[in-house]
């Protein structure tokens, strides 16, 4: 298996699932394809020979016997290779693309199970489920696709132990030789129709309380009422469908018996149901917007394998700067990328023959194989021992009836190992984060408005005991086929982690300033421009100089910091006027120079 992942974890790196049933799959087919070739070799040799009527029959089976193995060889060519590239497993629920707002039903169930801490199971249905679940307690809380396919493996059991029971029942019965024949006719019949038809489609028998009244009744009337019609009925001539039968309710059950064998395997002791619940007051000047930035940022920081997380829910909370005070409410749910579990695909057939999970899989895969083998060997002793010349009751055409049912048990086996060889096992987080509560508004200024050089203002969004929620779990889940479903089945709680993305979200809360305040860069500029200030106040205060021009250069070029080499020239206005102080007129107070209002009393002056 190749995982599609630019991640240099070999956690990615599994074995190919399908490796044991490919390998069974290539001798089936090895098998098919060579008994198919032999017929047909048979059958060119009849027509070379002018039997014409004698080659038809093997060519007809040969061909089938080519058809069956090359679909069994193209089927395990098309799974040498595995991939199991990016969106894969299939998520819990909808995933929201990047920025997008919104939620779906799925998630909402997902949701509720974080905030309950349980698992949800369907209640049996039914007498047969009633003894199903009966029988295997732990049954209740396996992964729902195994509850399926036990039900339904279960009933088809059901059905076809009735059958075969009634079936041994009527013959036991029976007193006449030549009312077998018919009751293995009738039995055939019921059986292909309500039993071996849905078994083999992968679906569930059709057997109802009418046909278990039905099935008893002919099990002890049947051979009577025959009994008494017989002479009524017409001859077959020795033709009889009893040897049929029999191999199609023994294999059949069989393979029933192994299938429900390899999915109870599946069930193990009831998982673990916790959740870790974080409940913080959270009061801060801060918008929750802000919070919600700083959660995806961390979210971000945690990505498993540098894979994105799916989002299932996402909802901003909305502040409306027209409304002095109003409710809110925001939340953020994701799932991080599912992990395979180690341990959940056999890598060859001697592990998987040891291993608790696997070992009915493949016994059930060796049957398979060991049938459609049996189906070729059987098939080429009809092929051999036809003979158009024999009288029809003398050819043994039961010998083809019985290849072609072992062939469909065959492949009922592969189908129903492939859905359990299917199985993967993953594991990942589930975050919900709830932000809950009512926003104020207000305008803060710093500075004095009359003295102050620099003032500041800005609009406060202020929160008061806020509700935020975490709910947080690790979850385990599988998967039956790389694009089929995934159902949780067991979580387990992460306190420490919960705890901690809280704080987080509440330290960052509090860390907010509600003032606007000059940066460094800030005020490295205003420290500049106020030594330029003061190196122009000192030399408009000194006594006239005789090179005033080059005094002042040399003033804004100390001010400023510049090279004299690049600094350009600066013509004072005002170097020759009187530098005699001044005072207000009002007060007495000494002016600064070139005031135009007192400092003391802002009488203009």
């Amino acid at each position: 298996m190749s995982y599609d992942y630019s991640s240099e974890s070999k956690q990615l790196e599994l074995p190919n699932p399908y490796r044991v049933q490919n390998s069974l799959l290539w001798i089936s087919g090895a098998v098919m394809l060579l008994g198919g070739l032999i017929c047909l070799w048979w059958g060119r040799q009849d027509l070379s020979q002018a039997h014409a009527v004698d080659g038809t029959l093997p060519i007809g089976v040969g061909l089938g016997l080519l058809s069956s193995g090359l679909w069994a060889v193209g089927r395990a060519a098309t799974r040498l290779r595995f991939f199991f590239g990016r969106k894969r497993p299939n998520s819990l629920a909808v995933d929201l693309p990047p920025g997008a707002i919104g939620t779906s039903e799925p998630a909402r169930l997902l949701q509720e199970v974080l905030r309950q801490g349980a698992l949800e199971y369907p209640e049996p249905q039914g007498p047969v489920q009633g003894v199903l679940y009966n029988l295997v307690p732990h049954l209740i809380t396996a992964p729902t696709q195994v509850q399926e396919l036990a039900r339904k493996q279960f009933f088809n059991l059901v059905a076809l132990g009735v059958t075969f029971i009634s079936f041994c029942v009527a013959l036991l019965l029976v007193t006449r030789d030549e009312s077998k024949p018919w009751i293995a006719f009738a039995y055939f019949g019921f059986g292909a129709a309500y039993l071996l038809r849905p078994v083999i489609s992968q679906s569930k028998a059709k057997l109802t309380l009418g046909s278990v009244v039905g099935l008893i009744a002919a099990a002890i009337l049947g051979p009577v009422v025959i009994g008494t019609f017989a002479k009524a009925l017409p001859s077959l001539n020795g033709f009889s469908v009893l040897p049929q039968t029999v191999v199609m309710l023994i294999s059949g059950l069989a393979a029933v018996i192994l299938t429900l064998l390899a999915i109870l395997a599946q069930v193990t002791q009831p998982p673990g149901t916790r959740t870790s619940a974080e409940l913080q007051r959270l009061s801060a000047n801060v918008p929750p917007s802000l919070l919600m930035d700083e959660l995806e940022r961390r979210f971000q920081e945690t990505w498993t394998e540098k894979i994105p997380n799916r989002r299932y829910a996402r909802s901003e909370p909305v502040i409306d700067p027209q409304r002095h005070a109003a409710p809110f409410a925001g939340e953020l749910f994701e799932e991080t990328q599912p992990m395979p579990l180690g341990g959940s695909t056999a890598p060859d057939l001697k592990s998987a023959l040891t291993s608790s999970r696997h070992k009915w899989i493949a016994v059930l895969d060796l049957y398979g194989t060991v049938l459609a083998v049996a189906a070729v060997v059987i098939a080429l002793a009809f092929v051999k021992s036809f003979n158009v010349s024999l009288p029809f009751d003398e050819q043994h055409f039961s010998l083809m009836g019985i290849a072609s049912i072992l062939l469909l048990v065959a492949l009922f086996c592969q189908h129903s190992a492939a859905e359990l060889w299917g199985r993967f096992d993953f594991e990942s987080n589930l975050v919900w984060v709830e932000f809950v509560g009512t926003y104020q508004t207000s305008t803060i200024g710093t500075g004095n408005v009359v003295s102050s050089k620099i003032n500041t203002h800005n609009e406060v969004v202020r929160v008061e005991s806020m509700t935020l929620r975490v709910w947080r779990a690790r979850i385990e889940s599988v998967a039956f086929s790389k694009d089929g479903e995934r159902r949780i089945t067991a979580m387990f709680s992460t306190d420490k982690e919960a705890r901690d993305l809280a704080q987080h979200l509440a330290e960052f809360g509090q860390s907010q300033s509600s003032l606007v305040a000059p940066t460094q860069a800030d005020q490295a500029r205003i420290a500049a421009l106020g030594a330029t200030e003061n190196q122009f106040a000192k030399l408009i205060d000194a006594p006239a100089l005789t090179d005033t021009k080059a005094q002042l250069q040399q003033a804004i070029i100390g001010a400023s910091g510049v090279d004299a080499t690049t600094s350009t020239e600066v013509q004072p206005q005002g170097a020759h006027q009187d530098t005699a102080p001044k005072y207000c007129h009002a007060c007495g107070q000494q002016l600064v120079a070139m005031a135009r209002f007192c400092s003391a009393c802002g009488v203009q002056v």
